[in-house]
């Protein structure tokens, strides 16, 4: 009908119409589609008059655009970023504050997406205060959502969680479902993913699965393929988390799947990474220049968010692979990345591989221990209780080794001096105990008393 409307010169029904075919291939996660047909209404709505009810149409168009472009393209491409920049000045000059705050969203995603963390986190702040100062329920629920997801990337993790929950508590869902035709993907679903790794880095490992699990359970309620391939992904990073690697493969298999029947590039790319590197640390080395690809494809969409612990992860395959000297340069761009981008979310745990990479390579054990040391200051500081379990295991490992080279007396000493860093971090614990790293802990516990 656009076309027909188009060729016969009637353009304010082609405009109309091209937008409504937009609205029907985003709604069946046809987004190229959808991409095509906004564009053509938007070129055509170039050649009507300025004024209120052309700029009403584009607001609308471009959000639209905004939301598929990050389906087809991620968060981070220039083409996402443009769309949301000029539906913001387009939302600003008609003074519609419900609309700018979605296109500032919109922006603010984009932002940190591509590694500007701050940048990003700044304005959605700023949404969020506008919003509860006019109170703007729907508006509160996008700040808070989106404040927590750089807040996760910074490492402030008992703030980033407390938006979380605050997102979940306002959601209404059949007010705000409605933002995944202009920002693409549910923010419930999105909420709760940041808090299961929040509450993964505040030492709940079960809380950490029931939120991502709940968060995968929500998806297909809500009939956007984005959405569940957003939680499925999530949840395959929890699994990582707690080195649970056959369950890791297994959901990442499921977002490759979902991926690659929608075209979804971010989510493929990343999907990849963790299905490759659970081959690659249970035996498989042949796979880890999948890992490699995958990141590049990832890449491709401009999306710096998590690099850190994409890197982390890639470190440790590289190490299970025997690949020491390039699991230490991927550690050390790990960690560039993140002073880069002000991610310092894998921080603690990127200085704790470090110091397994040095011992592993023959380096100075007084070397290894200050990298110890340096990764449990920064999970100190952020409260990441599960970086600072991983970090003092491995110390007071260090500390046991040195002392079996000594003297009886001081082995003694040194097995005392591992167990009282290790006890009282153990100890702090209440759930998780079947999760690797506790599983660990708790071994080196029964090996020095």
């Amino acid at each position: 009908m656009a076309r027909h409307a188009e060729a016969a010169g009637r353009s304010d029904d082609a405009i109309t119409d091209y937008g409504r075919a937009g609205e029907r291939a985003q709604a069946r996660s046809a987004h190229e589609e959808a991409i095509g047909q906004l564009r053509k209404a938007l070129v055509l709505l170039e050649t009507r008059s300025e004024g209120t009810e052309r700029g009403e149409c584009e607001l609308s168009l471009r959000l639209a655009l905004g939301s598929s472009s990050i389906a087809a393209r991620g968060y981070a491409h220039a083409e996402t970023g443009l769309a949301y920049e000029r539906a913001a000045a387009l939302a600003a000059t008609a003074d519609d504050a419900v609309q700018l705050g979605v296109a500032r969203t919109g922006l603010a995603l984009c932002y940190h997406a591509r590694g500007e963390v701050e940048r990003g986190r700044a304005l959605a702040a700023e949404v969020l205060a506008a919003a509860e100062a006019r109170g703007d329920r729907g508006q509160a629920f996008l700040g808070h959502t989106n404040v927590a997801a750089p807040e996760h990337w910074q490492g402030k993790f008992a703030s980033s969680l407390m938006h979380c929950e605050r997102a979940i508590a306002l959601y209404d869902p059949v007010q705000h479902h409605g933002h995944v035709r202009v920002l693409a993907g549910d923010g419930r679903v999105a909420s709760l993913n940041f808090a299961a790794w929040n509450l993964w880095q505040l030492g709940q490992p079960d809380a950490a699965l029931a939120r991502a699990r709940e968060a995968v359970a929500l998806a297909p309620q809500l009939n956007d393929p984005f959405t569940l391939a957003y939680a499925l992904c999530y949840e395959t990073v929890v699994h990582s988390l707690r080195r649970d690697g056959a369950a890791q493969r297994e959901r990442a298999a499921e977002v490759i799947a979902l991926s690659e029947a929608q075209g979804f590039p971010l989510w493929l790319g990343v999907g990849r990474v963790w299905h490759a590197a659970a081959r690659v640390t249970a035996g498989d080395p042949a796979a880890l220049p999948e890992i490699l690809d995958a990141m590049a494809l990832a890449a491709e969409t401009g999306n710096q968010a998590g690099a850190p612990g994409i890197f982390a992860l890639v470190a440790e395959a590289q190490r299970a692979a025997g690949q020491l000297a390039e699991a230490q340069g991927t550690v050390a761009t790990g960690l560039a990345v993140a002073a880069q981008t002000g991610q310092f979310v894998f921080d603690a745990d990127l200085h704790r591989l470090d110091g397994d990479l040095v011992l592993t390579t023959g380096g100075p054990a007084d070397e290894a221990a200050a990298r110890y040391h340096r990764a449990l200051a920064i999970a100190r500081e952020q409260g990441a209780r599960s970086f600072e379990l991983r970090a003092a295991t491995s110390l007071a490992r260090l500390w046991r080794d040195q002392g079996k080279r000594g003297t009886p007396s001081e082995a003694s000493a040194k097995a005392g001096e591992a167990r009282d860093l290790l006890a009282p971090i153990y100890g702090w614990f209440t759930e998780g105990f079947d999760t690797q790293d506790l599983i660990d802990a708790k071994a080196l516990l029964d090996e020095l008393r």
